[in-house]
């Protein structure tokens, strides 16, 4: 019996730590799939700096739910569903491992405050790249009137503000219409089409 418990906890630990290293491994088959696309935009960018992010803490692990909802999602990147999950549940999404204590322990959680808090400037560098590759200044408020009012919030709120605060409460739809910008971008293009459109038909004839 004791045997069976030592292997039961010795395998849930290898399960915890396998997934730490397969959050940087789903991160860089999503970097691959860039590569092929010779996509280099706003999420290739987030997908850089959120491997560096993770590369430089040590012995952390996610439960397999999260892991999941990160690199299993279909419908959305890994990369922006792993920023949208830190900033939901910030420190809490990271699990540490028994082993690691002391010192060890003290330097994983620092580096941990250290990205949490790092994810407001990451967001905020997210969307302004998205917004620079905008049709239209005004591109994102119509497709995503709510993002506007959220983006102020996280701009100017003072600094000790906690993001999971902010985030709390806030329509999900919004992180999940700003993960389609594409299709945003392509609703502006099609709107000013029909405007250039109405304009050049509603000109006066020459005589």
């Amino acid at each position: 019996m004791k045997y069976l418990l030592v292997l039961f906890l010795t395998l849930q630990a290898m399960s915890l730590e396998a997934r730490t290293r397969q959050i940087l491994k789903c991160l860089g088959e999503e970097e691959q799939q860039f590569h092929l696309k010779k996509d280099s935009g706003p999420l290739y960018e987030l997908n850089q700096r959120l491997i560096s992010e993770m590369v430089q803490i040590p012995r952390i692990e996610i439960s397999k739910t999260d892991f999941d909802e990160i690199c299993n999602n279909k419908k959305h990147s890994p990369s922006w569903k792993l920023l949208e999950q830190s900033i939901k549940k910030g420190k809490e999404l990271f699990i540490y491992p028994d082993t690691v204590t002391g010192i060890q322990r003290s330097m994983a959680e620092g580096m941990v405050d250290d990205y949490i808090e790092a994810t407001r400037e990451i967001l905020l560098y997210f969307i302004n790249q998205v917004q620079m590759l905008a049709p239209t200044p005004t591109c994102l408020k119509e497709q995503i009137p709510e993002l506007d009012n959220f983006f102020v919030e996280i701009k100017y709120l003072q600094e000790d503000v906690d993001l999971q605060q902010i985030f709390k409460g806030k329509d999900k739809k919004i992180f999940d219409r700003l993960t389609y910008f594409p299709e945003a971008f392509k609703k502006c293009r099609e709107d000013l089409k029909k405007k250039a459109k109405s304009k050049s038909t509603a000109r006066p004839k020459k005589s």
